[in-house]
């Protein structure tokens, strides 16, 4: 005896989309994995706010991630000579920079120095180089072809 089938098209996109959800999220918790593993780790602060959140817009499911601290995007692109604007940074409303102490030990750097009361003064530093943690977790999860990154501007 044969069988009638009927496939209702809502429903059909809509367990499509149900699967593409989760396989987004599923790439996702791997990129937040080794984006953490890679990520630099001070205090720990910057590890833990590492996330990611999939939303469907129309039939596109989308995936974001990263972490919501400003400091993200410096260690991510750089900062002074090694970011987007290639220049040391200076202050700028003082004679100096000021940092707690580092924890080097003999001479300090050129153009640093030592305060008693455990900060360094400096009149320029050159910055961090970037260190790409978010960018090289996709790449390692996806593939460095299958991957466009657009900086999030909100």
């Amino acid at each position: 005896m044969p069988a009638h089938v009927v496939m209702y098209r809502e429903r059909m996109e809509q367990g499509l989309a149900h699967d593409a959800m989760a396989r987004m999220d599923d790439i996702g918790r791997q990129v937040v994995n080794h984006a953490r593993a890679d990520c630099p780790v001070d205090s720990g602060q910057l590890r833990s706010s590492i996330t990611h959140h999939v939303t469907l817009v129309g039939r596109t499911a989308r995936m974001r991630v990263g972490s919501p601290l400003e400091r993200a995007k410096w260690i991510h692109e750089g900062t002074g000579i090694y970011g987007p604007h290639k220049k040391p940074i200076v202050p700028v409303s003082a004679k100096a920079l000021k940092f707690p102490t580092p924890k080097i030990f003999g001479p300090m750097p050129r153009g640093m120095s030592r305060s008693p009361g455990g900060f360094v003064f400096a009149k320029s530093v050159k910055g961090i180089p970037p260190n790409p943690f978010l960018t090289e977790a996709l790449k390692t999860v996806l593939g460095t072809t299958s991957v466009t990154i657009r900086p999030v501007t909100s």
